[in-house]
């Protein structure tokens, strides 16, 4: 088995991820947005509902962040039909996109002896596998990621210029890591691990001169650029002091912990620190890996543990990635004799990471692992059970976003279908679920003390419960 997988090649790796997502495309079809999502979507709506001549949001709606993949989706509804399956086809397309662009990373920066059916333990990492299910922006950012990266170690400056443009006209964490390439190319340079080639550079020129157009553009429309107006954005934007900045710290240290992550970090350091010591045995391709993966978390940590806005396992996709690549390399390169156990354990920690499901006192990153897709079949009981008993979801209050369903479903609902605010003084039935992050400990804690449980449902960690009041 060893030696047949050891025989296999890079294309037949990418074909089979093909198929994979593929299969996954087909299987999910009719999922709908989730979370974040929800709000990419409205935005979408608000483009295809004006025939796509107006790419920028009024503020009302507009969160800061370029229109790039709302624009992608709005097209897709116009060209198929506003739909989730053209949604989704929409995703398989970039899905597709980032696992080539994967593949060939690995092939240009694996050492000698690694196996190509290693970019498979790469591609099993949990909050990776969750985003090419989910119907956000992020698949689409680590998609130009990657392809600057490979344009950079290649140097293409076409897809170089294409990759920097992508990254700032699809979401704001793109300028955090245009500056993360500046800085990776710097050191690469400084340490001839690529060749330094001047129609590389055009690539910074283009990708900003369109830039600060469409900041200009923007600035003209709204009065703004960048820093949203609109009030709930803006607050997740602003500076915070020296405690929020040590949980902050905390937050995003457990990100590259959490959903069996612990076991690359718990195998990368010592390797790390090895090999940082021994400088008569060095590889460029393990440099250069080492090197994006330290620039791409400093640059994350001093861009976001400073300010307000949450901290999302998703957004640290490509430092996970790189670090799974820089731990086969060191692997193989000191040839480590229990490597295949290594690798079991692994792929068995990367997989309990879909089943990681904290106390409902907990945020929990639900869109960086595919817990969340339980919430689906938990949610349709419930609501048949609802039905089936005869209370009107008017009559019950939930932070669950049930009435988004416009956005999230493409359906209409009728006033009859809409549920009522969460009201702990007025509401005589709540519903419950883990997968709400809003709903503070303090209500949690009296809700399910003094109130009747009716009914719940789970599914794998994963539950809905409806509360009466006493």
């Amino acid at each position: 088995m060893i030696e047949y997988l050891k025989k296999i090649s890079f294309k037949q790796i990418l074909f089979f991820l093909v198929c994979v997502l593929v299969v996954e495309f087909l299987l999910l079809k009719q999922t709908p947005f989730f979370w974040d999502g929800i709000s990419k979507s409205s935005r979408a709506s608000w483009i295809y509902a004006n025939g796509l001549t107006e790419f920028i949001v009024p503020t009302e709606r507009n969160s800061g962040h370029p229109p790039l993949w709302i624009t992608l989706l709005a097209v897709f509804w116009t060209i198929f039909e506003k739909a989730l399956w053209s949604s989704r086809l929409l995703l398989l397309i970039v899905n597709i996109g980032v696992v080539w662009q994967l593949v060939l990373l690995c092939k240009n920066n694996f050492v000698k002896l690694v196996s190509a059916s290693a970019v498979l333990l790469v591609f099993l990492e949990p909050t990776f596998i969750a985003q090419t299910t989910n119907l956000n922006n992020d698949m689409l950012l680590l998609f130009f990621t990657l392809l600057g990266l490979n344009a950079l170690i290649k140097s293409k400056p076409v897809l170089f210029a294409l990759a920097l443009s992508g990254l700032l006209f699809t979401n704001l964490r793109g300028i955090y890591i245009v500056i993360s390439i500046v800085l990776i190319h710097v050191i690469y340079t400084r340490f001839k691990l690529i060749k330094n080639r001047k129609p590389i550079y055009l690539g910074y020129v283009v990708a900003l001169l369109s830039f600060a157009m469409f900041c200009y553009f923007q600035y003209e429309k709204l009065g703004w650029f960048l820093i949203t107006q609109k009030e709930n954005y803006n607050a997740q934007r602003q500076s915070v002091g020296l405690k929020q900045v040590l949980i902050n710290s905390i937050v995003y240290a457990k990100s590259f912990l959490e959903f069996g992550r612990f076991i690359i970090v718990l195998f990368l350091l010592p390797l790390l620190v090895k090999y940082i010591r021994d400088k008569s045995n060095r590889s460029v391709r393990i440099d250069r890996i080492a090197i994006a993966f330290f620039v791409f978390a400093f640059i994350f940590f001093i861009g976001m543990v400073p300010f307000s806005n949450p901290i999302g396992d998703r957004y640290f996709m490509i430092c996970y990635l790189l670090a799974v690549i820089l731990l086969i390399n060191l692997i193989t390169h000191y040839n480590l004799s229990k490597k295949p156990l290594m690798y079991v354990a692994i792929v068995l920690m990367f997989i309990s990471g879909h089943f990681w499901i904290y106390p409902a006192t907990l945020s929990q990153s639900w869109d960086s692992s595919l817990a969340y897709l339980n919430s689906y079949t938990v949610e349709e009981q419930m609501e048949y059970y609802i039905d089936s008993v005869g209370i009107k979801p008017s009559e019950i209050g939930t932070r669950i976003r049930f009435n988004e369903r416009d956005n999230s479903e493409f359906k209409v609902l009728t006033e009859a279908e809409r549920y009522t605010d969460f009201n702990i003084e007025t509401n005589q039935f709540i519903m419950l679920s883990n997968i709400d992050n809003q709903t503070k400990d303090d209500e949690l804690n009296e809700i399910m003390t003094n109130w009747k449980l009716i009914k719940s449902y789970s599914q794998l960690g994963v539950f809905m419960s409806l509360y009466k009041k006493e």
